[in-house]
């Protein structure tokens, strides 16, 4: 017990008395004696974690990540003892421990080094996770002189590129030093020897000389009445080494091994306090900068000088607003973005980078982290070749995305994938460090399905750019029969086979027959667009699945619009301006999209630009109408729900009707009656069902997601309504 109580006063002396953090302590103490070889101890990891004030429950599931521990506390364990919350970092925590590929010809290359580090970022579903892979790091390179020479140099190059850099990211120098300084005395032993020996002082000398300075100049600021706030630490090995280099000077010339920063309220106080030191010290005239009253291109200010301390030490001063502070380290002057060459980072990954590094810098409470949410945000998602290098995609790639992504060749004759070795279906959706296999034929074109965003086969707007470029190239007579094809499957499906074409040629704005098939074979028209408007035809009453039934009184402005004016409903006053690619006219089906800038345009709810919006752009679509509609809608009501007759054809199988009722329940229908028949010589089962569905469902949705059912054949539905025009 004296050995747990040791471990807890290490680790959770700034907490109070915890039952949970004591338990965990137990565990983790009972596994680190056993025999592992080479794993770290999550014992030390969590020590190096307790300097950095963080919260107790990254602490508690920091010691809970053990490697010894994944056999008997695996995640349903953990979360029954320590809840959800810790349950789920634990698992973060071991799925960043045992990602394993870093390969020398991938990192080697600068791109694809920072696809690395972003990777890793987007990986994590909380910068804690992140945070504490760092300390790993840590422990690991501080046992890193008892493996191997091989291991030794393959640990400290991941270091030095991969993990200092995001330790330096997110702003946590204590880590950062470390990472840069074991990595370095593995990566080139001599030379830091050297780097060392020449230092006049070792590392606590130099902090303790800091400390003093700070001392005086303490006393100093508080009888100048000026409130303040400093801070101090000096060079590390590696950064000194680094400096050397670049400058091609001798230590004893570089002035900033020794380093304080003073923060005030105002650009005043800023002159103040530099007249104050100046007045103590002696300063160097060619070290001083004054990058306040001429900023730094990036937009960087702040006073540099280097004054002559005790003994004749050199020691650096930068005096700056909190204001200039805040901008050099979160804006576009920030620090780490200058060490590295100001390379972009995804731009909802580093605002997510910033806010951390803001709770990192200014926190005074150990559970902040735990009370804020850290989650990272990413626009986009990396996944892994088979030859190793990291793919750029976006949130909602498929694995067809990535075959177009790599060569759009390869994405037209794509015929099937592999996600970390399993053969999976075109449609999965890709996620960060997902490694993917594209199984492809050697002569092949793409499927006219995978333009059909019902069925979700691309996530991309550039990948199905492709697929329609190449059914543009196409010939127009084999165009012409393929849209043909498909308009009379459609029209089958839907129980429409006397629906009159010259009614879709006039719907869709086409010059001819031939014109028409023609936009279908080459995907201009997709079969979201053509389902919905034959749905139209069959019942005119009939809005599509992003109808809007307003039930709000018009004032103020859109009062006084005319009858064919769109407004947004409940923000009648926004800008609105109609779609040029679609034209909409006054009773047409309407959606809104929020622009940057422009107000919201308003566009058809079939247009194939809102149609093949991606789900991140699905978010910015808002509820429109026209002004006209609710004087219209006055004195009558719709029905909400209308009944239908499905028809499915389908290879029986175990769980069948299972999985259709699952579709079923997905899109909220009433079944009324079904009746099933299954054909025993030909092991084929015919379904028809009675059933009740919302009046405003996108009915050819409805019927691809159940023709994505294994075994179904055929689909057809009837609404059992009276056709009309258009």
């Amino acid at each position: 017990m004296n050995a747990v109580q040791s471990v807890y006063s290490k680790i959770f002396s700034t907490h109070p008395q915890d039952a949970l953090a004591l338990k965990a302590c137990e565990i983790a103490v009972e596994v680190s004696h056993e025999p592992h070889e080479r794993f770290v101890k999550s014992i030390d990891v969590a020590v190096i974690l307790a300097d950095l004030k963080l919260d107790r429950d990254t602490l508690i599931a920091t010691l809970l990540s053990d490697m010894a521990l994944e056999v008997d506390y695996g995640f349903e364990q953990i979360k029954a003892a320590f809840g959800k919350n810790i349950a789920e970092l634990v698992e973060g925590i071991r799925r960043l421990n045992h990602f394993k590929d870093f390969r020398s010809n991938r990192i080697s290359n600068e791109e694809q080094t920072e696809r690395m580090r972003q990777m890793l970022l987007a990986m994590v579903s909380d910068i804690r996770i992140m945070i504490v892979k760092l300390a790993y790091r840590v422990a690991r390179l501080r046992l890193l002189k008892h493996e191997p020479e091989t291991v030794r140099q393959q640990i400290a190059y991941e270091t030095q590129l991969i993990f200092a850099p995001l330790a330096n990211r997110l702003g946590i120098a204590q880590l950062k030093w470390e990472l840069e300084d074991l990595s370095f005395r593995f990566l080139q032993p001599d030379t830091y020897q050297e780097v060392a020996r020449q230092l006049d002082a070792n590392r606590k000398g130099r902090e303790a000389y800091i400390e003093k300075v700070i001392h005086t100049l303490k006393e100093m600021m508080q009888q100048s009445g000026i409130d303040f706030h400093i801070s101090g630490r000096p060079k590390h090995i590696y950064s000194i080494w680094k400096k050397m280099y670049r400058k091609k000077v001798p230590i004893d010339e570089l002035y900033d091994l020794r380093a304080v920063r003073i923060y005030v309220d105002t650009v005043q106080q800023c002159y103040e306090v530099l007249g104050l030191i100046h007045s103590r010290w002696s300063y160097i005239r060619e070290e001083f900068d004054d990058y306040i009253a001429s900023p730094k291109e990036n937009g960087y200010q702040s006073i540099h000088t280097v004054i002559v301390g005790a003994e004749d030490k050199p020691v650096e001063v930068q005096i700056r607003t909190y204001e200039m502070h805040h901008h050099a380290e979160f804006g576009v002057a920030a620090h780490w973005r200058y060490k590295e060459g100001g390379k972009k980072l995804d731009p909802s990954l580093e605002n997510s980078i910033n806010l951390v590094r803001q709770m990192l810098e200014y926190n005074d409470n150990p559970d902040l982290l735990n009370e804020i949410s850290t989650e990272l945000l990413s626009e986009h998602i990396y996944v892994i070749t088979p030859e190793d290098d990291i793919v750029t995609l976006s949130q909602d790639a498929t694995p067809l995305d990535f075959a177009y992504q790599i060569h759009t060749e390869l994405g037209h004759r794509c015929r099937g994938a592999k996600i970390n070795g399993k053969i999976m279906p075109l449609t999965t959706r890709l996620k960060t460090g997902d490694r993917v296999e594209i199984l492809a034929l050697k002569t092949g074109s793409p499927n006219r399905n995978w333009l059909n965003p019902n069925l979700k086969y691309l996530g991309n707007s550039r990948s199905r750019a492709k697929v329609r470029h190449w059914f543009n190239q196409q010939n127009r007579e084999s165009n012409i029969e393929a849209g043909e094809a498909l308009f009379i499957k459609e029209a089958k499906r839907l129980h429409a086979k006397e629906l009159p074409i010259a009614l879709m040629i006039e719907r869709f704005k086409m010059d001819s027959e031939e014109a028409f098939y023609e936009a279908l074979g080459k995907g201009k028209i997709n079969e979201r667009q053509l389902a919905d408007a034959i749905q139209k035809w069959i019942n005119p009453s009939l809005k599509s699945s992003r109808s809007i039934k307003p039930s709000v009184s018009i004032t103020g402005e859109a009062s006084r619009r005319t009858e064919s004016s769109p407004f947004v409903i409940g923000s009648p006053q926004l800008k609105t301006q109609l779609a040029p690619c679609c034209n909409p006219v006054s009773q047409d089906d309407i959606v809104g999209y929020v622009t940057r800038g422009r107000g919201v345009t308003i566009h058809r709810q079939d247009c194939a630009n809102i149609l093949n919006l991606t789900d991140e752009e699905q978010r910015r679509l808002i509820e429109v109408a026209w002004t006209g509609e609710f004087n219209d809608a006055e004195g009558k009501s719709e029905a909400d729900t209308i009944d239908a007759s499905l028809n499915l054809l389908a290879f029986d199988r175990k769980g069948l009707l299972r999985d259709v009722m699952m579709v079923l329940t997905d899109w909220d229908i009433n079944l009324i009656h079904s009746d099933t028949h299954t054909d025993k010589t030909d092991g084929t089962v015919s379904m028809t069902m009675d059933i009740e569905l919302d009046a405003h469902s996108n009915i050819g949705a409805f019927l691809d997601q159940l023709e994505q059912v294994k075994n179904i054949v055929s689909t057809s539905i009837n609404l059992n309504q009276k056709p009309s025009a258009v």
